[in-house]
């Protein structure tokens, strides 16, 4: 009996040796992978199918992986960016140390979880859904994922919102309106302003034009500096190019967009080549 015993203990002592072993082996297998796929990932941190992998492995090794300190790290940061955030910008370097946490320890869930709260604040919504798809491939708690498909929701929705108002922002009649309220600023901008060109006729010796309200006005200086009219109507300003017809001539004045010289083309209706001989007379008005 004594000698049954002994043998029944000798075959359960075998018998945990022959399970812990492989076991251990396994372990130890699992780990290489693991620290293979990561080794991977540095290279291609954009490797969403590689990540996939790197989290389902980590789910059945036991104990799971440990967490480097180095990604740890980043985690605080990241906690201290978030809290620290005043705008788009400043959430945008939470999203930088989440996800370096992130390719440190690929299989970390609340790196992934941080991360896309700080790119939903940051505006990148792509992004954001991007990281909920990947902490929900590490079997968060019921409620945890019922979190984070509300959120998904929510970063939808913003999605959504954004395109809509880039749209709208770039359709022609934004556009438009955007380039009338830039010439609007620039016009009150320059009011007042005289720009001057030196002049080869004389009795006087340099042309004027006089930016006054929505008009302007083209006159000359006598070399003693005395102002007189050149004669020519006033134009009234309509956008960068104006142009003022008198009789068979016209001028077209040409505002630049920094608003610092104005250009004129003189224009006479029997010249056959307009373009070049426009070309030869341009002239430039100075502030």
């Amino acid at each position: 009996m004594k000698a049954k015993t002994i043998l029944d203990g000798l075959l359960l002592v075998s018998l945990f040796y022959a399970i812990a072993i492989p076991a251990r082996a396994q372990t130890g297998s699992s780990q290489q992978t693991l620290n293979q796929y990561v080794a991977d990932l540095q290279s291609n941190p954009n490797d969403t199918a590689l990540r996939g992998k790197i989290i389902a492995l980590a789910l059945t090794m036991s104990p799971p992986p440990e967490t480097p300190a180095e990604a740890r790290r980043h985690m605080a940061r990241g906690v201290a960016a978030v809290e620290d955030a005043k705008s788009p910008g400043d959430f945008k370097d939470a999203c930088n140390e989440f996800q370096q946490a992130a390719t440190l320890a690929p299989w970390l869930a609340n790196a992934y979880r941080n991360l896309a709260i700080a790119q939903d604040k940051a505006g990148m919504y792509d992004e954001a859904l991007a990281s909920l798809r990947l902490y929900l491939l590490t079997r968060p708690s019921p409620s945890d994922a019922d979190w984070a498909e509300d959120l998904k929701s929510k970063v939808e929705y913003r999605r959504e919102k954004a395109a809509k108002a880039k749209e709208e922002e770039n359709s022609p009649q934004a556009v438009v309106a955007r380039q009338q309220q830039s010439f609007q600023d620039l016009l009150r901008k320059i009011d007042g302003r005289r720009y001057t060109f030196p002049s080869s006729n004389p009795p006087y010796n340099t042309q004027t034009i006089d930016v006054r309200g929505n008009f302007l006005v083209l006159g000359y200086l006598w070399p003693n500096g005395q102002y007189g009219d050149s004669g020519w109507p006033r134009a009234e300003i309509n956008g960068y190019e104006t142009t003022l017809r008198n009789g068979d001539s016209s001028i077209v004045y040409v505002i630049s967009e920094d608003g610092e010289s104005i250009a004129f083309h003189l224009r006479y209706p029997n010249n056959s080549n307009w373009s070049k001989y426009n070309q030869d007379r341009i002239a430039v008005w100075q502030r």
